[in-house]
């Protein structure tokens, strides 16, 4: 792998860790469940923007944490934040989440995490290849 890989795999992985990070030790960010046909279900659903935000709105310091990680400013942020492929992605990673703590399901790999992150980036054409490369 080059270096450019390794570096974008590196920040790519920061990303979502961070985010999983925030829906873990924060009680803004409450995954609702209920029990349906094809099991547990996440009733609300949760965004990038939930996860960087405050209940008013404001940015959160992960927000800041990852404009700073990335070198991007708060336009590409935004663009990121409103991915429709990188929020389904975030969705994979919640439900996941929700089958390991409720059912002792398995987990995803950091490795399965970073290929979901890489793939819904390439996937949107929202996204500039310039910004595409510092994810």
């Amino acid at each position: 792998m080059n270096k450019r890989t390794i570096s974008i795999i590196t920040i790519i992985t920061s990303f979502l860790l961070i985010s999983i990070y925030v829906i873990s030790n924060t009680y803004s960010v409450i995954i609702n469940t209920i029990e349906g046909e094809s099991g547990t279900e996440i009733i609300n659903k949760i965004t990038i923007r939930d996860l960087l935000t405050d209940d008013n709105g404001n940015y959160n310091n992960t927000y800041y944490q990852v404009l700073s990680e990335l070198s991007i400013n708060d336009n590409e942020a935004n663009t990121l934040m409103e991915s429709i492929p990188l929020n389904r992605a975030l969705q994979t990673v919640l439900n996941d989440i929700v089958n390991y703590k409720l059912h002792n399901g398995s987990r995803l790999t950091k490795q399965e995490i970073i290929f979901l992150i890489e793939e819904s980036t390439n996937e949107d054409n929202n996204i500039e290849d310039y910004l595409k490369n510092k994810v």
